[in-house]
């Protein structure tokens, strides 16, 4: 009788064993099948996937790094935490289709000593994935040093501080080279007094730089105009007077526009950035500057993509 218990208490014990190891293999093929998916497919420093591992960027924009971000796969380079910092709103509009407006962490190793840092998104405009590089609702305070850098830490709450006239200036213009999404092209969008208004979307050259020191990157196509949303009249470019056809530069002037669209000496209009008394916050789109005029816009806000 005891023979015969010994003999079904290993029968059973056998059955028990080979129903886990039945069960942890299922895991491990759930497991396996999991993280497959998306094996061998990374993000590149401009949003596009590859499987080249040497391309491949890492959440510290480091290229060619052995942690490269791996596309889609559970939650790296979403952006929601520093520890899953992507490299721009770009990337992460491309990996992430259904990201919405909002604060986001990037990272590169050329930026904030390869640290992450939060920025402020706009995924909805024409597809999304714009990095808010300068918001400027007061002349009070800017510098030519600062003009590009300004509360990089970004002094923003919510959406709300972001449109807001009360809230902080803030610049990551000196950064913005190295968000671009692309070396042979990439876009960049300026709206003032609401979002969507008095300004447009641009494509550039992409040896075209966001701190060039001079006026001649003019070489740019307005691909989206943005009027006043009462109003069906759009702006014209007008040298002299209004928005010209140029990337915005960056001059060394106490009296001009410092980040300008301008011509250059004893010229102001198409002016994001001044130090000028005279204007709220710089001089935009003169009387004279064919279409709707918008002198005075109060806030301008400057994005690439």
């Amino acid at each position: 009788m005891h023979y015969h218990l010994t003999i079904e208490f290993s029968l059973i014990i056998s059955i028990i064993i080979k129903k886990m190891f039945k069960h942890k293999l299922q895991i491990l093929l759930l497991v396996i099948s999991t993280y497959s998916c998306g094996y061998g497919q990374y993000l590149t420093h401009n949003g596009k996937k590859t499987s080249n591992t040497s391309e491949a960027i890492s959440s510290f924009g480091q290229i060619g790094s052995a942690e490269p971000i791996a596309v889609n796969s559970n939650n790296l380079n979403n952006g929601l935490t520093s520890g899953n910092a992507s490299t721009s709103a770009y990337a992460i509009k491309q990996a992430y289709p259904s990201s919405t407006d909002g604060f986001y962490w990037i990272a590169n190793a050329n930026i904030n000593s390869g640290m992450p840092f939060r920025i402020y998104a706009d995924m909805t405009t024409d597809g999304g994935g714009w990095t808010l590089i300068m918001k400027n609702s007061n002349r009070v305070g800017w510098t030519y040093a600062n003009a590009i850098s300004l509360n990089t830490t970004i002094p923003f709450s919510n959406t709300s501080d972001v449109i807001s006239t009360a809230t902080a200036n803030y610049s990551i213009i000196g950064w913005a080279d190295y968000i671009k999404r692309s070396e042979s092209g990439f876009e960049y969008m300026i709206d003032a007094t609401n979002r969507g208004e008095y300004g447009g979307i641009w494509t550039a050259n992409g040896n075209y730089s966001f701190v060039k020191g001079d006026a001649s990157q003019t070489n740019v196509t307005v691909t989206t105009k943005f009027g006043p949303k009462n109003n069906g009249n759009d702006w014209e470019y007008v040298n002299d007077n209004g928005i010209s056809q140029r990337m915005p530069w960056y001059q060394n002037t106490t009296s001009l526009g410092i980040i300008s669209t301008d011509n250059g000496p004893s010229r102001w209009w198409g002016t994001l950035i001044t130090q000028s008394t005279s204007w709220s916050p710089a001089p935009w789109i003169s009387n004279a500057g064919g279409g709707s005029s918008n002198p005075n816009p109060g806030i301008i806000w400057y994005w690439v993509r």
